[in-house]
């Protein structure tokens, strides 16, 4: 176990993650997997006993979520318990170190679980469809990717879930099983916890494989909803790779244009203009693109894409303020010290940082960000190269107040 060793928490934090290829063929299989790993062991063979023996010690934490990557998604079980020294029971670790075992190592995958774990799925699933936001995104990642990763959903497939077959599930679960674990802690961690965590199979190195979003045609595609609102999802290809020594000057950019307090969209399309409910921008890293999310009306959209445009021109000119550059600086740094305070935040940190090769500190960090110019910053912006743009438009004239 790769340690973050601190006493700054009651709790501590251990992250078990798996890489996993990520394909259309598998990802539904994979989120299926996850609602059943979660569900039971083959010692607490319900849920309610499984919620009974997490509170009988002390209220212990068990996850499951998936994560995209570049070409990968990691599976991730992750688990929080209160630091022994706090609780006066000598068995206490003991309870701890067996609950782990029977949830890495004894989950109980019947066909019962399989039943509910595909009706969970397509209840999340539906959800997710019936908002705009989300599926305008989802509709403009596909058209970007065409046939690579990052038009995946790591979320799965709706219209696959019929389709899932609980022989292969249960194959892919063993194939899992075989593969080696990356383990992080942060807290303070005792010999038996050390012990159990040692004994799993390790993976000996992290290799990400990653995308860069290439710059082309824009492919654009519109659905129309019974919706009171519409929804745009726009994808940027970056042309800046995740290892680059640009990598600063591309985090300040979209801070700059979509995700500071103070950021150019926020600013000049929803305030100034009163044209969106909401508008934000954001990074996906280890497949070079940026993705800018906006909750609008029919009515205003092209104003909305025209002003988008302008603010992405606003960068590539760096014509953007000097105040403007210091709230992104201080926004990013902030986000580096809230992190801080924060153990899933840590790991997260530390895992990046290993598969970066980067062994910045913190001081490091905040002297990069300082150091990064407007020229700099406008140069990202000049890459920026819309790839894709879905529009969820609701199908009839209503008028809505912004």
């Amino acid at each position: 176990m790769k340690k973050i060793q601190t006493k700054k928490f009651i709790d501590n934090s251990v992250l078990v993650r798996s890489l996993l290829p990520l394909n259309r063929a598998t990802i539904t299989y994979y989120n299926v997997l996850v609602f059943m790993l979660k569900a039971k062991t083959k010692e607490f063979d319900t849920k309610q006993k499984l919620s009974v023996a997490l509170n009988h010690a002390y209220g212990m934490q068990v996850s499951y979520g998936l994560t995209g990557y570049g070409k990968q998604v990691a599976l991730d079980v992750r688990f929080r318990y209160i630091r022994p020294e706090f609780v006066d029971d000598p068995g206490y670790i003991d309870e701890v170190v067996h609950i782990m075992d029977q949830i890495l190592n004894d989950p109980l995958l019947d066909e019962s679980s399989f039943e509910e774990a595909k009706y969970l799925l397509s209840s999340r699933l539906r959800r997710q469809n019936d908002d705009p936001d989300s599926l305008a995104l989802k509709k403009a990642l596909e058209l970007a990717g065409k046939e690579t990763s990052i038009a995946i959903p790591v979320q799965g497939y709706l219209d696959e879930i019929g389709t899932i077959e609980y022989d292969r599930l249960l194959s892919l679960y063993e194939q899992w099983k075989t593969i080696g674990k990356i383990v992080y802690g942060c807290g303070s961690f005792d010999e038996k916890v050390m012990s159990f965590f040692d004994s799993l199979k390790k993976e000996s190195a992290i290799r990400l494989e990653t995308n860069q979003l290439e710059p082309g045609s824009p492919s654009i595609e519109t659905i129309e909803k019974n919706i009171s609102q519409t929804s745009i999802g726009q994808v940027y290809s970056t042309s800046t790779n995740v290892f680059s020594k640009d990598y600063y000057a591309l985090l300040l950019l979209n801070s700059i244009l979509g995700q500071s307090s103070m950021s150019l969209l926020f600013n000049n399309v929803r305030e100034k203009h009163s044209l969106c409910y909401s508008i934000s921008s954001s990074l996906i890293r280890f497949d070079g693109a940026l993705c800018i999310s906006t909750g609008t009306s029919a009515a205003s959209m092209d104003e909305c894409i025209r002003l988008i445009d302008e603010q992405i021109k606003v960068c590539a000119d760096g014509c953007f303020t000097d105040e403007e550059l210091e709230v992104a600086r201080m926004d990013l740094i902030d986000m580096y010290r809230r992190q801080q305070d924060r153990p899933w935040a840590m790991i997260e940190q530390a895992f990046l940082d290993e598969v970066l090769r980067r062994s910045d500190t913190m001081q490091d960090r905040i002297e990069r960000i300082g150091s990064i110019t407007k020229e700099q910053i406008s140069e990202i912006g000049k890459r920026l190269s819309l790839v894709s743009m879905a529009v969820v438009k609701e199908d009839h004239d209503e008028e809505t107040g912004l």
